[in-house]
């Protein structure tokens, strides 16, 4: 069984794709759960998520529950996906018999305390070699679709390979990777770098700026990944340039969609109301620029993306400071 927490388009759209076996294999039981009864009556009446994810029918062999349900424990062989934001996964583990299960991180974020994902699951009870991280670039809305599409899985170790079958398709390439922190720092970093992206772009900076700025912006993803103890590696990797690029350019992303709200003159609150769902970008940002305290390194993007939520200061202003920040080594 392949349990989904969380049915945001995220979790919806992993659903959809994983209820079509491969060919030869039998469909595996999959299980969508949402946050309350009333929103999982909602998808499981209609057969679709309405509100994060329209237009996509759930196949009937889609099981929709909730976390008011009482949901049996998991065993081993079974699979529980996280896909929800950060900020409630402590939480929802809480409530979750994880049992012997192998646990797949696909939420992408840190706590605004800068706890990966993984750390509060381990937090919560989940086993580090039970436990592994699923990221890349990937549109909900293009996986439910079935589209060509390709992500990392990272674990400790050598890489597991009936997590790999529950979890590939044929329109669904995996490649794994033993550095499961540098995976998920340059997955989480993403979202705050293509808040700055989106936002350089939107002001009519041009793509030299735009370009400028993403390429720094990885070097950000790689120095932080270091520090925690990962690679640098992973942040030339699907999770890191392959998610930011798409992520940066695309305005259907909830963060790129704060960058150019921001621009434009909104406030952060005036912003996330028009979004109308979490956008991991603003812990996430928080969150990262503690750690890199706590660790001795430097964030100038990240840190001006701050400024810019938690400030209020203007876009245009934070890429002038930017520009003016003294001359230093390309990487160091």
């Amino acid at each position: 069984m392949i349990r989904i927490l969380g049915a945001g388009a995220w979790g919806t759209a992993l659903a959809a794709l994983w209820a079509h076996p491969r060919t030869g294999v039998d469909a595996p039981t999959i299980e969508l759960i949402a946050h309350t009864a009333a929103e999982g009556s909602a998808i499981s009446s209609a057969r679709m998520n309405a509100r994060r994810l329209p237009g996509v029918t759930l196949p009937e062999s889609i099981r929709i529950r909730s976390m008011d349900d009482e949901l049996s424990g998991l065993s081993a062989g079974d699979l529980l996906v996280v896909a929800i934001p950060s900020d409630a996964i402590r939480g929802a583990l809480a409530q979750v018999a994880v049992g012997g299960a192998n646990v797949v991180m696909a939420s992408k974020g840190l706590s605004r305390e800068g706890e990966r994902v993984s750390e509060i699951a381990v937090a919560a009870g989940v086993s580090p070699s039970t436990l592994f991280t699923l990221s890349g670039p990937n549109l909900a809305r293009e996986i439910a679709a079935g589209k060509p599409a390709a992500a990392v899985l990272a674990s400790q170790g050598a890489p597991r390979e009936d997590v790999l079958a529950s979890l590939a398709r044929p329109t669904f390439r995996i490649y794994v990777s033993d550095d499961p922190i540098g995976v998920e720092v340059a997955g989480a970093l993403k979202n705050v770098l293509a808040i700055a992206v989106s936002g350089v772009r939107s002001l009519g900076y041009g793509e030299n700026a735009a370009a400028a700025l993403l390429s720094r912006g990885v070097a950000e993803m790689a120095r932080l990944a270091e520090a925690c103890g990962g690679r640098a590696e992973s942040a030339f990797g699907l999770a890191g340039v392959g998610d930011l690029v798409l992520t940066a350019s695309n305005t259907g992303s909830r963060n790129a969609r704060l960058g150019e709200l921001l621009a434009s003159g909104a406030s952060v609150s005036g912003a996330v109301e028009t979004i109308g769902a979490t956008v991991e970008g603003i812990p996430t940002a928080h969150g990262a620029l503690l750690l890199a305290a706590r660790l001795g390194i430097e964030l100038p993007i990240t840190a001006a993306v701050v400024a810019a939520l938690e400030h209020d200061v203007r876009i245009e202003r934070l890429a002038e400071g930017l520009l003016g920040r003294a001359t230093t080594a390309e990487w160091h």
